[in-house]
């Protein structure tokens, strides 16, 4: 996406219509302290080396519709 397009983005974009992204089934992995979080896609293969998200647990929201 070039910078015009994302200027022509609704302010509360529809994440697949409008920024291409699919929904995907995660699992959710929590770490021995319970003070980490991994997010692991179904598939092996969905996983990436760039595939990753660090955040702190506040950070954390349901978005599901």
């Amino acid at each position: 996406m070039n910078s015009e397009e994302w200027e022509d983005v609704a302010t509360d974009p529809d994440w697949e219509s409008d920024l291409g992204y699919e929904m995907e089934e995660l699992t959710v992995v929590k770490s021995s302290t319970d003070s980490q979080l991994i997010f692991l896609p179904e598939h092996e293969s969905q996983l990436g080396e760039e595939e990753f998200i660090v955040i702190h647990s506040d950070s954390l929201r349901d978005l599901r519709r």
